[in-house]
């Protein structure tokens, strides 16, 4: 038990010393673990050496795929355990070429050469993820962006826990995932969300308190031994929490020396970190949810923290009818138009313009058609109504005097953009399309006419016919007065016929 705890204490010392750790993986018995940090191919080495472990070896197709998982996001290039230091020129017809791993060893069943050529040079191999995870050759005092370390996985535990949420804490520095099955041995896990912890030792796990001279025996305020068994204590005014190693303070919220994050809830004595909308939990942290993955933006999404927002292409602005739309746009009086790159003919314009023959929009000026009641002012893809003062403008247009008296010298302007149904398809009508509608219109504005003037000679004839028909009749005529909404309303013109 004391080389155990000398062991941990050990690793403890160099994960305090240890580099930017991204991520790592456990599998078959090992782990990898991604370095990202500045290095040449010897001080990477130096580095894995002194945790018990290696530069990556990549002998099998599996280790290759985990290689991509690791690396999976990762920028720039990364040093792997492969290195040529012979004074002849490699053999490119044999599988590594005349390299070796930092084993010792040439033993593989797998290679990913970038390039057949032989070297006659010391040279070193690196990968990376955007490279296709290629094996390059290149200088082995070069310092690039990181390294991968291999260490062996020995006494590893199976997962704490399948039915609640687990931190993980490795002592190779990274935060393990909860679908990782072998967890390395001196892993100090967190069972949520009552918090007890757990350290996994020779394959399995003990319950906090522990040695107190490894992780502080896994106590949240302090350890001390009392024979041969260790107990957690807490300052004054707090009481040792169910789980046995956390604090709180005595009759009072626990939440309140939670320090969660984000939000925290409370069950029984003990609490729950939860997380904010647009977050999730991942090893005890809260981690910004990427809502651009599921592409929710017509043209571009921009992930934000907790959030997200949509953006529009060039020549496009955000739809008022929906955010996550883009509509067409033009800020001046000639645009082009958009057009279908395979079938030319295909044109679109925004709303208030225009197709003309050069495949051009072109604004139409809306105050022509006498929209506004008082004042009018076109502009592009739409107009503004405006009214004197002491009045103010309607939904449709008008000017209604204004009772409340808000004393606005100003003359209050309105914009009313000319604008369709989002499902509609942008207009694409020509100047000369117009042009023949407003001929159409104006013929029957004459033909209606016409008719009205017919109808109204009809009925002139009719009338003389009634008078002259009855000359031995006579007629006494009376004024009728109708009564409307208490309101009298003369008729001068309008009389009845009463029989003598």
């Amino acid at each position: 038990m004391r080389d155990i705890i000398g062991m941990a204490l050990a690793l403890v010392v160099l994960r305090v010393r240890g580099e930017n750790i991204s991520d790592g993986f456990c599998t078959d018995g090992k782990c990898f673990v991604v370095h990202v940090d500045s290095s040449s191919f010897d001080a990477a080495q130096l580095v894995c050496q002194e945790k018990g472990g290696h530069l990556m070896t990549v002998r099998s197709q599996k280790v290759a795929d985990d290689l991509g998982g690791l690396l999976n996001g990762a920028s720039g290039n990364f040093w792997l355990g492969l290195k040529y230091a012979d004074n002849q020129c490699s053999n490119p017809n044999d599988g590594l070429k005349g390299f070796k791993w930092v084993t010792g060893d040439n033993r593989t069943h797998y290679v990913n050469w970038k390039s057949d050529l032989a070297v006659c040079s010391p040279l070193c191999v690196s990968v990376s993820h955007k490279d296709g995870l290629k094996w390059t050759e290149r200088p082995c005092n070069d310092k690039i962006e990181g390294y991968l370390c291999e260490y062996d996985n020995t006494g590893y535990c199976p997962p704490l826990s399948t039915d609640a949420p687990v931190s993980y804490q490795t002592l190779y520095g990274f935060t393990a995932k909860e679908e990782l099955k072998e967890i390395p041995q001196f892993t100090n896990g967190t069972l949520l969300p009552l918090r007890t912890r757990h350290i996994c030792v020779e394959g399995y796990w003990l319950k906090a308190p522990w040695n107190c001279e490894v992780f502080n025996g896994g106590c949240e305020n302090k350890c001390v031994q009392n024979g041969q068994s260790y107990a957690c204590i807490c300052p004054p005014g707090f009481e040792l929490d169910n789980n046995g190693v956390t604090c709180s303070q005595q009759d009072d919220d626990p939440c309140d020396l939670a320090k969660c994050e984000h939000k925290c809830t409370t069950v029984g004595n003990a609490f729950a970190c939860t997380c904010k909308p647009g977050f999730h939990i991942e090893g005890g942290v809260c981690v910004d949810d990427d809502e651009c993955q599921s592409a929710p933006c017509e043209h571009e999404c921009i992930n934000t923290n907790g959030s997200y927002y949509c953006q529009c292409f060039p020549g496009f602005i955000k739809s008022t009818e929906d955010i996550h739309k883009c509509k067409l746009h033009c800020d001046a009086a000639k645009c082009r138009a958009d057009c279908d790159s395979n079938q030319i003919e295909q044109c679109n314009c925004p709303d208030g313009f225009l197709l003309d023959q050069d495949l051009y929009c072109v604004d139409i000026d809306e105050c022509e058609g006498n929209f506004c009641e008082y004042g009018c002012e076109n502009t592009f893809g739409g107009f503004k109504c405006s009214c004197k003062d002491g009045h103010m403008p309607t939904d449709e247009n008008k000017c209604i005097e204004d009772f409340e008296g808000s004393g606005s010298s100003t003359p209050f302007d309105i914009f009313i953009p000319t604008s369709r149904s989002p499902t509609d398809k942008p207009t694409s009508i020509s100047a000369g399309s117009l042009l023949g509608i407003m001929v159409c219109i104006v013929v029957c504005i004459l033909l209606l006419v016409c008719f009205a003037h017919c109808i109204m000679r009809r009925l002139s004839k009719m009338h003389h016919y009634d008078v002259d028909k009855g000359h031995n009749e006579i007629y006494d005529f009376q004024q009728v007065i109708i009564e409307k909404h208490s309101t009298q309303q003369i008729f001068p013109n309008r009389y009845i016929k009463r029989d003598t």
